[in-house]
């Protein structure tokens, strides 16, 4: 949310109500972040400590990163689709080794992501392209 375009009524002059309410949404992020990275150290020292194994400590970091997103969303605050494909990767690392899975998945993951970079390059590349032209047709 681009404050400067929110916090302005409709003659261009601050709005004061609207400037209050863009900082308490900001500073609830922001607590929000400090709750899950806190939440993020005791759950990995716990599990270090009690030695849960690889899947459980993987699999609990996964739930609190996409349960921090949940709150996020039911909050009104803005996902972070970065860490929803983070806390999916953990939560699918945790699986992996919690169920000993014998085909290594750091390959399937690049396969993976080889693809989805193919497909954004095509499928983006081409809504992107009708609104640019080719630097050398710009300096003819």
């Amino acid at each position: 949310m681009d404050m400067m375009k929110y916090c302005f009524g409709s003659k261009g002059k601050p709005d004061f109500e609207k400037m209050m309410h863009f900082m308490e949404h900001h500073n609830r992020a922001r607590k929000l972040d400090a709750i899950g990275w806190a939440l993020f150290f005791i759950w990995v020292g716990v599990a270090w400590i009690s030695n849960v194994g690889l899947g459980v400590g993987l699999s609990g970091v996964a739930v609190i990163i996409l349960g921090m997103q949940a709150i996020r969303w039911l909050s009104g605050i803005k996902l972070e689709t970065f860490w929803i494909v983070v806390g999916i990767g953990f939560g699918i690392g945790g699986l992996w080794e919690y169920f000993d899975v014998q085909t290594p998945l750091a390959p399937i993951i690049l396969i993976i992501a080889g693809i989805a970079l193919l497909v954004s390059v095509t499928w983006l590349g081409r809504k992107h392209s009708r609104h640019h032209t080719h630097p050398k047709e710009s300096h003819e």
